[in-house]
């Protein structure tokens, strides 16, 4: 239907009007009455208009509203072509974490964010607290940004008609990143990084001095809410930092508990003497001694008195010596008939000042005020490990040699027994002549006599000593100790056992064995009888069997005439020969070493001067 100009009814209904002119106008007149004075209807069947049954319905107010409606329609097509249109590109001016994306499609709208949100990822969130802070990683931390989220956010059509007046009207507005949170991931990333938050709390702390305890009141500190934190975090991101929740933390040790702590010590611990019994007697313990050595520590949170006891030990031995009883020291002699005595070491009796200072506290805080005096055991200087006495239970070796007479030669004999003798050689250890007889010169009680300087005999300090030499050798030898270092004479001399004897020139030949066995041994040598004897006590460990092969390659001596201002005439010794010689050692009968040592001797030659 259609209006004309004048706003004219469609001339369509006139047919029906013209059917009935006269009841059309008794309704109208009747209607306008009605109207006019402003009378509502008891019959709701006098506002419809005639009907003629026959015929279509009279004309009636249904064109207006058909017109009100089909202009409804066109409208809210309209609208919802709007909403679609809105719904298709984002709106003008918008925003996301700065990055223009007004009028973009989907896809090149989610483009042109990733950057963006790869970035906030990437970028560590700094948590504070005060002027403290610490870092943490977005994506371990559990939070995470969706660019394509955010777009469907902004696309999804809707019907309001403030979405839709925004598509249009290309006003600038931030829009928040659409996120999500790993609510447990971010809790723990959180706890993990509170403690670089933490401001620690200070203990109180109690002193002592001469005035008595005196107490510095503690301090609270700060630490993190970690579950408060995490929502705060979890609601601001995307950001640079957050201030997160502070939780209060209290001192281990509180004023309250240090200033009562103090007062126990002014009142009752510190405030009289203490008496100390012990097995050498009793000691009094001052109450000046305690304050002067005493401190507080906080353990655990608790407050414990500490003094230091070695002060006071000594303070007390000083004062009495009886409190302290000395050591004495292992030793060992020789008898004049060459017998091992051997003194044991014993262990003193002293103070412990370790033990001391926790005794005293124990008295101090007893109902007696009596306590315990502590002692600890006193070393000797030398004790029976350091000599291994314990090992010297017998003779495991001996060996002589015969003291031809010569009594210079037998003097210089008698000073190396003498410095042979109580030379302890523990486990491991070494016997070293030369250190052990050093220096041979006069000042050590040495003479010159006869010695053998590349084959010449002549004159030297500490002539004799290759016999020495050759006797701890052999004791050595068969003690079943390790040979480390010896060498047999040039020449055989017939007091010797062929082969298996050792020479000494100091600098260049010595004579060496050590401690094979797992017992301490010590030496003796001395000089009776015409003979030179070595000795080794110690505890049985090998079982030695020795054998020599024949004399080979028998070379005999010559006359040598030699023109030299120092020369002595010698008539000559032995004959030169070869001869090999076997060692075998046995531990509790099993053998465990076989070792042969072959030596050739030169003639022992005649010497004539010219």
């Amino acid at each position: 239907m259609t209006r004309g100009e004048g706003g004219d009814r469609d001339t369509e209904v006139e047919p029906y009007l013209q059917e009935s002119p006269e009841d059309d106008a008794v309704d109208v007149e009747a209607r306008a009455s009605r109207d006019d004075a402003g009378v509502g209807h008891d019959d709701p069947a006098e506002d419809q208009a005639p009907v003629d049954e026959d015929g279509p319905p009279a004309a009636s107010g249904h064109w207006g509203r058909w017109v009100a409606f089909g202009l409804l329609v066109m409208v809210a097509g309209a609208y919802v072509v709007a909403a679609f249109y809105a719904s298709a590109r984002v709106p003008d001016g918008t925003r996301v974490l700065g990055v223009d994306i007004g009028g973009l499609q989907r896809a090149a709208a989610v483009a042109a964010l990733e950057p963006a949100f790869a970035e906030v990822q990437d970028a560590p969130v700094t948590l504070t607290i005060d002027e403290r802070g610490t870092l943490i990683d977005p994506t371990e931390a559990g939070l995470s940004a969706d660019a394509a989220a955010t777009v469907d956010s902004l696309l999804s059509f809707s019907l309001s008609p403030m979405r839709i007046m925004r598509a249009f009207s290309g006003a600038e507005v931030d829009v928040d990143p659409v996120t999500g949170v790993d609510r447990d991931a971010l809790v723990a990333a959180v706890d993990a990084v509170a403690d670089n938050l933490v401001a620690e709390p200070q203990d109180a702390v109690v002193t002592v001095s001469s005035t008595g305890a005196a107490v510095t009141p503690g301090v609270d500190g700060e630490g993190v809410d970690t579950e408060a934190s995490a929502d705060i975090v979890a609601e601001a991101w995307p950001v640079d930092a957050v201030e997160v929740v502070a939780a209060p933390l209290e001192p281990a040790v509180t004023t309250a508990e240090a200033e009562g702590f103090a007062a126990d010590l002014n009142a009752t611990t510190l405030a009289a003497d203490v008496l100390m019994s012990g097995e050498n007697g009793d000691a009094t313990v001052t109450s000046e001694q305690m304050v002067e050595n005493a401190t507080v520590v906080a353990e655990e949170g608790e407050l414990r008195l500490v003094i230091d006891g070695a002060p006071i030990a000594a303070e007390l031995e000083r004062a009495d010596p009886a409190l302290v009883s000395d050591p004495s020291a292992a030793s060992f002699s020789f008898t004049s008939d060459h017998q091992l005595t051997v003194v044991d070491s014993t262990t003193g009796r002293a103070i412990d000042p370790d033990a001391l200072g926790e005794a005293v506290v124990a008295a101090a805080t007893s109902a007696d005020r009596v306590g315990t005096l502590p002692y600890r055991d006193t070393e000797a200087t030398v004790t029976s490990d350091d000599l291994g006495v314990d090992d010297f239970k017998e003779i495991v070796s001996t060996f002589s040699t015969p003291v031809p007479y010569d009594p210079i030669r037998t003097k210089n004999l008698a000073r190396g027994a003498e410095l042979i003798t109580g030379t302890v050689v523990k486990p491991g250890e070494r016997f070293d002549l030369t250190e052990v007889l050093s220096p041979i010169n006069g000042e050590n009680g040495f003479y010159q006599a006869g010695v053998i300087v590349n084959g010449i005999h002549t004159e030297g300090y500490g002539g004799g000593l290759s016999q020495v030499s050759t006797t701890a050798y052999n004791a050595g030898y068969f003690a079943g100790m390790d040979d480390i270092a010896h060498r047999p004479h040039s020449v055989y001399f017939q007091r010797y056992p062929a082969g298996r004897e050792s020479t000494l020139f100091i600098g260049s030949i010595n004579m060496v064995f050590e401690n094979s066995t797992p017992y301490s041994l010590v030496m003796s040598a001395y000089i009776e009888d015409a003979k030179l004897t070595v000795e080794i006590w110690s505890t049985p460990y090998y079982t030695v069997k020795t054998s020599a092969s024949a004399r080979t390659n028998v070379t005999p001596i010559t006359t040598v005439e030699l023109d030299d201002p120092d020369c002595e005439a010698y008539p000559g010794g032995e004959d030169g020969f070869t001869i090999t010689n076997t060692r075998e050692r046995y531990v509790d009968g099993e053998l465990v070493d076989r070792k042969s040592l072959t030596w050739t001797y030169r003639p022992d030659n005649a010497v004539k001067c010219v």
